[in-house]
C-alpha cells in the first residue's frame, strides 16, 4: 500500500473510482480543478493501481474534507481510515485547527468511520444532496484538533 499526492496523471482513475462509488459522481473537471487550486489531494495505491483518494480544501487554519472514495471492491479494508489519518494529519502539521465535512444523512458506514476520528455532528444542512427519489439531508461534522 502506499499513500501519495495526487497527480494530474491520477485523475482518470479517481474518476473511475468516484464513477464506481458515487450516485452523483464528481466530473473530471471538479478533480482537476481541486489540483489547479492546490487542494490537498491524495491517493492511495494497492499493488500499483489507485483504489481511492481523499481532497481537502485548506483555509487558513481550517480545512474541509471535500471528498473521499474507495473503489467498491477495495471498501471495507481499512483504505478511507488510512486516507482520512494521513490527510488529517498533513493538514496538522500545516497548522489546521479544524476540519469540516458533509455526509448523507443515509452513509452509516461513513458516518461511523468519521466518529471513530473524533468527528461530531454540529448541523443538518437539508436537501442538500441530490437523489434519486428527493434530496437528501446533509450531515454536518467537525473535528477539532489539540493545539500544541
Amino acid at each position: 500500500m502506499v499513500l501519495r499526492p495526487m497527480r494530474v496523471e491520477d485523475v482518470d482513475f479517481a474518476l473511475a473510482i468516484e464513477i464506481a462509488a458515487a450516485e452523483f459522481p464528481w466530473s473530471r473537471c471538479h478533480f482537476i480543478s481541486s489540483l489547479e487550486v492546490k487542494d490537498h489531494a491524495s491517493i492511495i495505491e494497492v499493488n500499483n493501481s489507485v483504489v481511492g483518494f481523499a481532497i481537502f480544501k485548506p483555509v487558513l487554519c481550517e480545512t474541509t474534507l471535500l471528498n473521499i472514495a474507495v473503489h467498491p471492491h477495495y471498501q471495507r479494508k481499512g483504505y478511507a481510515r488510512q486516507l482520512l489519518e494521513q490527510g488529517l494529519i498533513a493538514q496538522v502539521n500545516q497548522g489546521v485547527v479544524r476540519c469540516f465535512l458533509e455526509v448523507r444523512q443515509s452513509n452509516s458506514d461513513a458516518r461511523s468511520l468519521y466518529h471513530s476520528l473524533g468527528f461530531i455532528q454540529i448541523a443538518q444542512r437539508k436537501n442538500y444532496y441530490p437523489a434519486k427519489s428527493s434530496p437528501e439531508h446533509a450531515i454536518v461534522m467537525i473535528c477539532e484538533f489539540p493545539q500544541v
